[in-house]
């Protein structure tokens, strides 16, 4: 069975079928965007949290609300101003560890979805980045022993150096589904005025146990 179906993906037709239909996939839901708000300079970051505060959350006038959604864009941050918020909110008050997954949430919105700034990951991702691993052992590795049967070293190393960026790439992916997914649980129980509420609450009793002592 698993010889068939190597045989069957080597197949250029077959082969380029999957490409296409993963390339769409990818496509359509992973839009990156590398000047997220957390890789600004702090006069942006500034600049952006002032509007924010000033800003209340536009749900009536359409025209208003897309007018909102590019602002938000165009300061690194998610169209979702509740979600905005929140990434912001869990920044000042958690561990800098937490940047590269915030990024990650920043620069994939196409990865999941957002609701009352509640993050749910697409499902697809549970078989698409396993098949696309899947697919380039099966077909990639083919071809490397393929060529690498016939003492054809030319042929050996390009398809060694496509299946190494491939390879790169679908790690790169991997990475940052993973991030997003764990992010996703962290940021849908913060609350960030139970969270500054707690903060007071500690700081109040270091102060009691400093007088005390």
């Amino acid at each position: 069975m698993l010889m068939m179906l190597k045989e069957v993906l080597s197949i250029p037709v077959i082969s380029s079928i999957i490409l296409a239909i993963l390339a769409a996939i990818s496509k359509k839901y992973t839009h990156f965007s590398r000047r997220d708000f957390f890789s600004r300079s702090p006069d942006e970051q500034v600049k952006a949290i002032k509007w924010l505060r000033q800003e209340t959350d536009q749900t009536l006038d359409p025209l208003a609300k897309a007018e909102q959604q590019f602002r938000l864009q165009s300061f690194g941050l998610h169209r979702d101003r509740d979600l905005s918020c929140k990434l912001i909110a869990f920044h000042s008050s958690q561990p800098q560890s937490y940047i590269p997954a915030l990024k990650s949430i920043l620069r994939w919105p196409g990865l999941y979805d957002v609701d009352n700034g509640k993050i749910t990951p697409h499902r697809h991702q549970y078989w698409a980045i396993p098949g696309m691993m899947l697919y380039l052992l099966l077909v990639m590795g083919t071809e490397i022993v393929k060529n690498y049967s016939k003492n054809d070293s030319t042929q050996f190393i390009i398809t060694l150096i496509i299946s190494f960026v491939a390879f790169t790439m679908w790690c790169w992916l991997a990475y940052c589904s993973l991030s997003i997914y764990t992010m996703s649980k962290r940021l849908n129980e913060y609350n960030p005025l139970l969270s500054a509420h707690k903060s007071y609450r500690d700081d109040f009793s270091s102060i009691l146990n400093d007088e005390h002592s």
